[in-house]
């Protein structure tokens, strides 16, 4: 898959999760069924705003500059992390819907880490 294809689809799936979770952050966190606040999923709708951008100006570039993949490569794994920390200490008292979103962006944002790393590692195994 192209490098900048993988960035430009990352952008897409942030801007509309990001203004998914800004306007319709409470009805989430109760569909969801965790004890969070409200706010915790307004909050990330705040974060994937400029991610989205940020992901946006890397798939425009003639290459994947190295530092932006590397600060992606460390988003993407603090939020596979998280999320996964999220469904140990919650997933006892949330519904299943919950469950299952968080498990599927997990998986989700596991295989554009995926994607994003072998791109960064692609160069380097040619040096090899």
């Amino acid at each position: 898959m192209n490098d900048r294809l993988v960035y430009r689809l990352d952008a897409l799936a942030a801007i509309v999760m990001g203004a998914v979770l800004l306007v319709w952050a409470t009805p989430l966190t109760t569909l969801a069924g965790w004890p969070l606040p409200p706010a915790f999923l307004f909050g990330v709708g705040l974060f994937l705003v400029p991610w989205a951008g940020f992901n946006a100006w890397v798939s425009v570039q003639p290459a994947v500059p190295l530092r932006a993949a590397w600060v992606h490569l460390a988003v993407d794994a603090s939020w596979v992390l998280g999320s996964g920390a999220l469904l140990v200490a919650y997933a006892p008292g949330m519904s299943a819907i919950g469950v299952a979103s968080v498990a599927v962006q997990t998986v989700s944002v596991l295989g554009v880490f995926a994607l994003k790393f072998a791109g960064v590692a692609r160069p380097c195994l040619a040096r090899g």
